[in-house]
């Protein structure tokens, strides 16, 4: 589903995505073809946009363990255990309609603009500032998990989920979500176009919003 949010001279649509729904894949491309925007701003950093282009074969480069450290390398493995675990149980890649943007995009000749965090940030800050008591409840809801959702359920319902992430786990939201929304938000008001498509996981679509409101004030 798609919001639109005029700000000044610019518009933008958010799309907002599941990243393991084949629907968003489709979802994403329609979109692009229809609106014909001047920009897609995409839910990706270089090492993300890497990783989903290598997935298959995704390991941490010796760069990354010298810049990470061997507990972060260790994440970024478990990382793409967890993305091949859900693409396996789905049957998609998980981020693949990120993927398919850029791809769509380029062929049409519009440019795109990777407007999240850099991933060793948010790494960084998830080891640093995540406590144990977080970690804790994170390893017992993995082992034993209290409520499972469906995948149409979780599209259809990105704020109730993102609460309750919020509730449970404050500073992984604070890190994973709210910040992110911010960040994002600061770097679409840096993007001088008239029409620009926004493609962000449906839980980002109002934080995002909000932050952009914000910032025109």
């Amino acid at each position: 589903m798609k919001e639109f949010l005029k700000i000044g001279e610019t518009t933008y649509i958010l799309l907002g995505t599941a990243h393991v729904f084949e629907k968003s894949v489709i979802e994403v491309r329609e979109a692009i073809r229809e609106e014909k925007p001047d920009i897609v701003a995409l839910e990706l950093d270089p090492i993300r946009l890497d990783a989903l282009l290598h997935a298959d074969d995704r390991k941490p480069t010796l760069r990354e363990m010298k810049e990470f450290g061997f507990r972060n390398a260790l994440l970024l493995l478990f990382m793409s255990y967890l993305q091949k675990k859900v693409s396996s149980e789905t049957g998609i890649m998980a981020g693949r309609e990120m993927v398919e943007a850029a791809i769509e995009a380029r062929s049409l000749g519009i440019p795109i603009a990777l407007i999240d965090r850099d991933l060793s940030v948010t790494i960084q800050k998830l080891m640093d500032k995540v406590g144990v008591k977080e970690k804790l409840m994170i390893l017992k809801d993995v082992i034993i998990p209290a409520e499972e959702y469906s995948i149409d359920y979780a599209y259809e319902n990105p704020k109730e989920l993102i609460d309750q992430i919020k509730d449970r786990y404050p500073f992984i939201y604070q890190i994973l979500v709210d910040e992110r929304d911010r960040f994002m938000a600061e770097n679409l008001k840096r993007i001088q176009k008239e029409k620009v498509l926004v493609i962000v996981g449906a839980g980002h679509v109002s934080g995002i919003k909000k932050y952009l409101g914000d910032l025109d004030v």
